[in-house]
Order: C-alpha cells, then structure tokens, then sequence
C-alpha cells in the first residue's frame, strides 16, 4: 500500500500535479478559445476528485485526498519550450505525456496493482472529461462536435502513455 512517505518529495509533486496537467494538454490538443480551456480544466479537476473518492480505500488515493498542500508547478518555459503558439502547444502536450509516462511507471512501481491501475484509469479519465466538457469547431456555442480528433488523439495518446490497452 502507497502513502506519501512512499514517495520522495519530488515524486509526490508529480503525482498530484500530472492529472491537472493532463486537463491542460486535452486543452491544448485543439485550443478553442478561453472559456473552453476553463471549462475543460475544471472538467479534469472534477473528474479527478470523483476518482479520489470513488478509489478512497486504496491508500494512495487517500493519502492524495488528505494532502491539502499547494505542490509547486512546473516552470512554464520548461512545459512550453520557444515558438509558435501552435509549436508551444505542441511541446506541451508532449512534456504531459512524458509526465504520464514517468508517473505510470512511478505508480507501478512503487504502489499496489490496484492503486496502480486506478491512478493510470484516472488519468485517461481526466482527459476524457476534459475533452467532453466543451464542444470544438463551432461558433457561439452552435455546430461543433464535442469531443474533436485531435483531442481523441490526445485521449488514445494519455491512454498509450499510462499503458493502458
């Protein structure tokens, strides 16, 4: 069973912080606009506080649920490197899917199976409900479709990322 002292400081950071990055690279995959980005976000955020009660027997997930500290974010140079807006974006969703990566093996190793598998679950589902919680493609909230191809592919990359199948 996880519980924070599991992990070392560093680590623990990353696992809290990787769903809420998650939201923000389901956002970037297909960047429509602020309002969007904000409801995608909180989205995420949502999805994840229902997977931390949902999972509450597991002890990571309860130890994650008790930890009320703000975790340091990462620089955003580091996330969004130099370019374009569309080159930025880009670097972003690909510093969170080495995030994922890093965390699906983190989890793997050093918590349950079942904490394992419902950490890396969480992560695909923060992403789905991220994608879904604003439409893509339409003007003045007609036409569009809910969830876009570029944010499915964001979804089947988080999904490849956490090893899921």
């Amino acid at each position: 069973m996880a519980k924070q002292d599991t992990f070392t400081a560093e680590e623990w950071t990353l696992l809290r912080l990787t769903p809420s990055l998650v939201a923000g690279g389901t956002a970037a995959a297909d960047p429509s606009g602020l309002f969007s980005s904000v409801k995608e976000s909180l989205a995420g955020a949502k999805s994840m506080a229902e997977a931390l009660k949902t999972n509450s027997g597991l002890e990571l997930f309860s130890a994650l649920a008790a930890d009320r500290s703000i975790p340091g974010m990462p620089d955003p140079k580091s996330m969004l490197g130099e370019g374009s807006r569309e080159q930025q974006m880009t670097n972003l969703k690909t510093a969170v899917l080495e995030r994922v990566k890093s965390t699906a093996a983190l989890v793997a190793a050093k918590a349950t199976p079942a904490e394992a598998q419902a950490y890396k679950s969480m992560l695909v589902s923060v992403a789905e409900q991220a994608a879904n919680a604003s439409k893509e493609g339409g003007f003045l909230g007609f036409g569009g479709v809910r969830v876009s191809d570029k944010e499915q592919a964001f979804i089947a990359e988080v999904r490849a990322a956490a090893g899921i199948a």
